[in-house]
């Protein structure tokens, strides 16, 4: 899962029912076998964990093909393994991080394995992923971010500390940031981390409340979600100037993406007291008005769907939103920078979580 606090919420289910970087990868020029006919979006479908059934989809957003399911088991000749939890494109690469199976892997831009590093024990699982001048940077549960050359990850560069189960990651200027979830078995964090990528040092912590799992930077501040009701999900959105380490609430929200230019925001309530027959409510804002960013006429069940999946396509601006039910299946939804409902795919597996563009 996204959070690993509602693995066992899931499984009892399943029971009973940012931008990432300006600068190419690496100086790789693309094969010829490996030559890209049209843009696609792969969508990482995570599963449940110890299921084995993380799945990677393939959508042509021009209508090309429309979707290929399953493309990594296809393209490689093996699953994806468990608990797909984060994917990304930049340069030419793709890259992707399988939290469950303890894994990141570079892949081609048709989704053919490249390399992979798997963690060591005390390096710790791999969670999210962000890239930036020819590095690509991963959370790990080891209370670590770890460093990778682009031009091969059969090694990290090196681990710097930050602090228990690091969820989210995303850099500003030249510094990462790092939402410190901490080990809810022990104690709940309230903590984001600062690493400064010119030596890869950690350089401070930012105080803000309990529990955050996501984080971006928009303009000069950053944007967190985090758990005010851990245990029944509820969240909220914190902005933070890291400059000066203040912060407040933004809004209630528990999806958010940015275009560059204005915060989006998701927020799901969801009633599970009376399930099956649950009662979910879900509200879309852009930045803090109150009107919605989607054109819902078509598609009316999204104002009642729980979200999974938040991602806004860097380069024109079409939002993706990916839903769940937690038993039988996902669908993704795309519109269209104006919030015009374009069309809607279901995926192969449970739970799409996160995107890659690939041009």
């Amino acid at each position: 899962m996204k959070k690993i606090k509602f693995l066992a919420f899931s499984a009892l289910l399943l029971s009973t029912f940012t931008f990432q970087s300006c600068k190419d990868d690496d100086d790789e020029e693309t094969k010829p076998e490996e030559v890209v006919k049209f843009k696609h979006v792969f969508i990482l479908n995570e599963a449940f964990q110890g299921t084995n059934q993380s799945t990677i989809d393939c959508y042509y957003p021009n209508g090309e093909n429309s979707v290929q399911q399953k493309v990594f088991a296809s393209t490689n000749g093996e699953g994806l393994g468990d608990n797909g939890q984060d994917i990304i494109s930049y340069g030419k690469r793709v890259y992707l991080s399988v939290w469950g199976s303890n894994y990141i892997a570079k892949l081609d831009q048709n989704g053919k394995v490249l390399e992979k590093y798997t963690f060591k024990t005390d390096e710790g699982q791999p969670r999210y992923l962000v890239a930036k001048d020819g590095y690509v940077y991963v959370s790990t549960y080891g209370g670590k971010v770890a460093k990778f050359d682009t031009t091969t990850i059969a090694a990290p560069l090196g681990f710097v500390e930050v602090g228990a189960h690091p969820e989210e990651i995303c850099v500003k200027d030249n510094y990462l940031y790092a939402a410190i979830a901490g080990d809810y078995n022990v104690k709940y964090e309230n903590k984001i981390a600062v690493v400064d990528l010119s030596d890869f040092s950690f350089k401070e912590h930012i105080e803000i409340l309990d529990d955050p799992t996501n984080v971006l930077a928009l303009k000069d501040k950053l944007y967190v979600v985090h758990y005010t009701d851990p245990q029944n999900g509820i969240t909220e959105v914190l902005e933070v100037n890291p400059s000066t380490k203040q912060y407040s609430v933004y809004s209630d929200g528990a999806k958010i993406a940015t275009d560059g230019d204005n915060l989006f925001v998701i927020s799901v309530s969801t009633d599970w007291s009376n399930y099956p027959e649950v009662t979910t409510v879900t509200t879309y804002r852009k930045n803090k008005s109150s009107d919605s960013f989607l054109d819902l006429t078509d598609v009316p069940e999204l104002s009642s769907s729980i979200i999974y999946m938040f991602e806004i396509d860097p380069e024109n601006k079409d939002f993706y939103i990916g839903t769940t039910d937690y038993a039988t299946k996902s669908v993704v939804y795309r519109f269209n920078k104006s919030g015009k409902f374009v069309e809607k795919f279901e995926t192969s597996s449970l739970n799409p979580n996160s995107a890659a563009f690939v041009y």
